[in-house]
């Protein structure tokens, strides 16, 4: 981008026609009176030269320009993209208790649909941190918050259900959760906690672990995953090997509305399969929204000196022209 600093003197170059005409018609004047008296060497003379005369005008005009266009101060400038940008900052509570394995998100089972929307989910966000808390009778920290998105998606793939875990200790997934942002200074802070199950153990109960959440400012979005009552669950017969039978999983959802309650997200979702799940996803997604500043500010480059060399250069010319190669004619 070119801009001048001073372009009221690019005004200046509205005189050059003027002066160069000037300048034309006084050379014409003063050759006019040239005392000659050999007037064929005289024309010769001029015939010799007569394609030359507008040299000198116009090499004075070129200067004057150069000159003028110097004073003005031309710049370039380089835009230069300024994006400040206020991000959220994201845990994944996921709980891998045995009841993880239900298959009623059928081809794959609870666990498998819950890391497939989660890995979409990250990707649609990729100015976001992301931690990874995995839960079943104790809770894990999987990742730390991290812009390392490659990391968390490993770190999704090898989630594994706890087959011997018997119990669901959903407040020790979401205090674990919550130690993880409770140190953060972005924008937002969220957990997103998938959970199937009842929460029967743990030293701290969900309810106490949301009011942890509200006190450090931090919104929670929980999440049922399956369908109360009897659903198709595998099991490993020594005879006849894997095979599947009805076994009962509840959900608790009114400990999970509780929670959102509490933290300012209003109502806990559930998600009978993995359409309803995605969508659940998908408006989280909507609600918190990574903000972003963009300001362009441009690095100028003085240009001027360009314009004064060759003006000098211009004004070397001539006078070599006028010493050495062609020199005025006589008065």
């Amino acid at each position: 981008m070119l801009r001048f600093a001073n372009p009221w003197w690019l005004l200046g170059l509205l005189v050059i026609p003027l002066q160069l005409w000037i300048q034309i018609k006084w050379q014409d004047k003063r050759r006019l009176k040239l005392p000659f008296t050999r007037l064929a060497l005289l024309g010769q003379t001029v015939g010799r030269h007569r394609h030359w005369r507008y040299l000198y005008p116009v090499l004075r005009s070129l200067i004057l320009a150069c000159l003028i266009i110097a004073i003005a101060q031309p710049r370039w400038g380089r835009g230069v993209r300024d994006i400040s940008k206020k991000g959220v900052d994201i845990v994944l509570a996921v709980d891998i208790s045995g009841s993880m394995l239900a298959v009623d998100f059928a081809p794959t089972n609870r666990l498998g649909a819950a890391v497939h929307v989660a890995k979409k989910f990250i990707a649609n966000r990729p100015n976001d941190r992301f931690a990874l808390v995995a839960f079943s009778e104790y809770a894990l920290t999987q990742s730390p918050l991290t812009f390392d998105h490659s990391a968390m998606l490993e770190q999704l793939n090898k989630l594994q259900v706890n087959e011997k875990a018997s119990a669901t200790a959903i407040g020790m997934g979401l205090a674990k959760a919550v130690a993880r942002l409770k140190d953060s200074t972005a924008k937002s802070k969220i957990v997103i906690l998938i959970t199937d199950g009842v929460s029967n153990t743990g030293e701290i109960d969900p309810i106490s672990a949301a009011r942890m959440a509200k006190a450090f400012n931090i919104k929670v979005y929980p999440i049922g995953v399956g369908r109360n009552g009897y659903v198709d669950f595998p099991v490993d017969d020594p005879f006849f090997g894997r095979r599947y039978q009805k076994v009962l999983v509840e959900l608790d959802m009114d400990t999970l509305n509780r929670i959102a309650e509490l933290t300012g997200t209003r109502n806990a979702s559930l998600a009978s399969d993995t359409d309803q799940l995605q969508e659940i996803m998908n408006q989280i997604d909507n609600l918190e929204k990574t903000q972003f500043n963009l300001q362009i500010r441009y690095i100028w480059a003085e240009k001027f000196m360009l314009l004064l060399w060759i003006a000098g250069a211009l004004l070397v010319v001539e006078l070599l022209l006028r010493l050495i190669v062609m020199p005025v004619l006589p008065e």
